[in-house]
């Protein structure tokens, strides 16, 4: 009786090890990344697997998960699914950031609202679709990263700098010949989605995102992993 208990229990534990997967999530580099795939890794973990984030430029990011290379996009703005079909959202969102304008701290320069900053030179971060749809049509040019954008401003390359509020503020604490404006020109909510055919992990994944979100566990893991 015993040894059939014991057999029992392996071949119990050789399923489990055989459902569960190692997801290959795919993200471009943006500073929030390492903190959104720690709440996610809880997420995937809670539902018996694993996440192995992957980094890759922004555009390629898409295509890979869209084609199946990889089997999900970290986080990404709603409506990504319209260009990419293959792309399957979770209803509940993983994070939300906004975006803001940097300017020299003597600028005369105010303003909230991209149609305000048609008349400037502007520069941005690279890694952020979401910008570059957002300054498509604006005189904008892509830079390395948003010190780089703070250094632009700085040298008059750029009248207007614009990045993620949080890395603008940490960048205008450590210079003081620039500033920040308020509000944020735009605030953004962030999803994850899933190749399609891991579709079916979405109400599941979506159910768990909401219970961390309401009990303010996601928070705890955002603010731990920043």
């Amino acid at each position: 009786m015993r040894i059939s208990y014991i057999i029992l229990v392996l071949i119990m534990a050789s399923i489990n090890v055989a459902q569960a997967e190692t997801f290959k999530v795919s993200t471009s580099k943006f500073p929030e990344a390492e903190a959104v795939a720690s709440l996610l890794k809880e997420v995937y973990q809670q539902l018996g697997h694993d996440i192995e984030l992957v980094f890759r430029p922004a555009k390629r990011s898409l295509v890979e998960v869209n084609s199946g290379e990889a089997d999900a996009e970290l986080a990404r703005v709603i409506g990504t699914e319209t260009e990419y079909p293959n792309l399957v959202r979770v209803g509940e969102p993983v994070y939300a950031l906004s975006m803001s304008a940097i300017v020299k701290a003597d600028s005369k320069i105010w303003l909230s609202s991209w149609s305000e900053l048609q008349k400037y030179s502007i520069g941005y971060p690279r890694g952020y679709r979401i910008l570059d749809i957002r300054t498509r049509d604006l005189n904008a040019q892509q830079v390395s990263d948003s010190s780089a954008v703070v250094r632009m401003v700085k040298g008059g390359r750029f009248e207007v700098g614009i990045a993620i509020t949080t890395d603008a503020l940490m960048l205008a604490a450590d210079n003081p010949d620039i500033t920040v404006l308020t509000p944020p020109i735009e605030s953004i909510t962030l999803y994850h989605y899933l190749n399609v055919k891991h579709r079916r992990l979405a109400p599941s994944i979506e159910k768990l995102l909401v219970k961390l979100n309401d009990s303010g566990r996601a928070k705890e893991i955002l603010y731990k992993s920043n």
